[in-house]
């Protein structure tokens, strides 16, 4: 039953399930928000795109790991240049590192007629007889490439031979939010990573080097139901 659906796909069928019943995601559980709002995105401003590591695009998560790998000082320019034309798009990867064995999906939501302003949320969890179940609870990223773009603009030289710089001006450019049920503290380093790598793979998207295909979940309530990500979980 695991190997028949993907994490993502589970996650968008417990967020349908939610909307069919008209219910609120339960109080304190962010994973529920997170699942009610990917799958009201998917039914009501389609369509949700789903890109899974393993799928059909290996080019798009070869490049991005690969960035992954520079500098900040020269990933920052990609950063800014990041642009999303759909509502919504969601990236399904395995976790590495102390993350190894969960599978991550970070979902990256336009909440504006703004192609350069997202909002990301990264899920961490694993398949538990064809249920998603959360071992990290997500929160809320807001990213303006824009702001990032003019920061850079402003710093000139300094943010290519400053890591300083370049953390200051990321840090300008965004901010995390914890969502309800969320505690407030410390980011681990290893979620916090995450983050910077859903936005890596946004921009090397954006600028098209990976040539990746997508496949388009439809807005019907039969199209959400019946859709499957590309890739497996």
């Amino acid at each position: 039953m695991d190997n028949d659906i993907s994490f993502a796909e589970a996650m968008l069928r417990r967020g349908a399930g939610l909307l069919d019943a008209e219910a609120d995601a339960p109080g304190g559980d962010p994973f529920a928000v997170l699942a009610r709002l990917l799958a009201a995105a998917a039914a009501t401003d389609a369509p949700l795109v789903v890109l899974s590591e393993g799928g059909s695009h290996p080019a798009l998560f070869d490049e991005a790991n690969r960035r992954a790998g520079e500098p900040l000082t020269a990933r920052l320019a990609g950063l800014a240049a990041t642009r999303q034309g759909e509502r919504a798009t969601m990236y399904e990867f395995d976790g590495t590192g102390p993350l190894t064995g969960n599978r991550i999906v970070a979902a990256l939501l336009r909440p504006e007629q703004r192609p350069d302003l997202l909002h990301v949320y990264i899920a961490v969890g694993r398949l538990r007889g064809g249920e998603a179940q959360i071992t990290v609870p997500p929160a809320l990223l807001r990213f303006d490439a824009a702001a990032l773009g003019q920061t850079l603009a402003l710093l000139g030289d300094a943010v290519s031979r400053s890591p300083n710089a370049a953390t200051a001006a990321l840090a300008d450019a965004a901010a995390i939010l914890p969502m309800e049920g969320h505690e407030q503290g410390g980011m681990p380093a290893a979620l916090l990573d995450l983050y910077w790598h859903a936005l890596t793979l946004a921009s090397v998207r954006a600028a098209g080097g990976a040539g990746a295909s997508v496949r388009a979940a439809s807005g019907a309530a039969g199209g959400l139901a019946g859709m499957t990500p590309e890739g497996n979980a």
